[in-house]
């Protein structure tokens, strides 16, 4: 029983991959180099390159997958094409990372709420982990702007967010992957605390030793700033929705919900932000 990681050198798929080597538990990493750290075995993998996906899946041993889809992009058809490939190689088991906000059914062409459905659709084995927003966004997306110009921005207002690990999301996803009975079902990953971004901005205050401003955009702003970064429209426009959802409590609500966790469709994750947060002063200071 081998697990095939999509996404392998990423946050979360290089975190899965560690999890999966201490329980003794046949890995393979997907990337498009054909690369990856040491000790794990890597193939050459691509989504727009569907000559990829046979020597993917050529270790027969392949019976379970972890999907990460082609960053920023909403072609879900490349993805449902692997899939399909893969469905007829016999692979059984199929976990996917998307996100508390991208939900099936949906009129989203969001490739996560796309691939969620074709998942239920195709009847296979399966899992949906579906995090909150991650901590580590302020060790990469943000270091700039707090290391130089002391501020981080979003148009979340002062929504709060369980914010989780990354590690806490590759466990959820270690766990859908290794149980004897496959879980069938989405299961939401959160923190353990909540914190808005402007009780983020007084804690990096707090630990840097100088003021940190958390900048509020409007939603207006924050689309076109996905738009600047090359994102398409249509992405741009549902992460700012998003941010708007949090401004009304949407991921408080996910973490306040008695039925998800009743339901076993709630994972709770062990870090928390601030420990996150004094771990890494370094990347902040200046």
């Amino acid at each position: 029983m081998t697990t095939l990681i999509t996404g392998g050198t990423g946050n979360t798929g290089l975190a899965l991959a560690k999890l999966l080597q201490n329980a003794h538990r046949p890995v393979v990493i997907a990337s498009r180099s054909g690369e990856a750290p040491k000790p794990f075995s890597a193939v050459k993998f691509n989504w727009f390159e569907p000559n990829t996906y046979e020597s993917a899946l050529s270790d027969s041993s392949i019976d379970r997958i972890y999907i990460v889809g082609p960053p920023g992009s909403i072609k879900s058809s490349v993805v449902t094409s692997f899939i399909d490939f893969a469905i007829a190689k016999g692979i059984k088991r199929y976990v996917l990372l998307s996100a508390t906000t991208f939900n099936p059914q949906s009129s989203s062409a969001i490739l996560a709420s796309v691939v969620h459905q074709y998942l239920l659709d195709k009847k296979v084995d399966y899992a949906i982990i579906r995090p909150t927003t991650f901590m580590q966004n302020f060790g990469s997306f943000f270091v700039p702007g707090i290391k130089y110009h002391n501020q981080f921005f979003s148009a979340t207002e002062d929504g709060r967010i369980p914010w989780v690990s990354t590690e806490d999301v590759a466990q959820a996803a270690f766990e859908a992957l290794t149980a004897d009975v496959s879980p069938n079902k989405d299961i939401f990953v959160v923190g353990p605390d909540l914190y808005s971004y402007a009780d983020v901005a007084r804690l990096l205050s707090d630990l840097l030793g100088r003021p940190i401003v958390y900048k509020r955009l409007t939603i207006e702003e924050q689309t076109a700033f996905y738009a600047k970064v090359g994102l398409h429209p249509d992405l741009a426009k549902t992460l700012a929705g998003n941010q708007k959802g949090i401004q009304e409590g949407s991921e408080e609500a996910i973490f306040n919900d008695p039925k998800l966790a009743e339901e076993g469709r709630k994972f709770i994750g062990s870090h928390t932000l601030k420990q996150y947060l004094q771990d890494n002063m370094e990347l902040w200071s200046n």
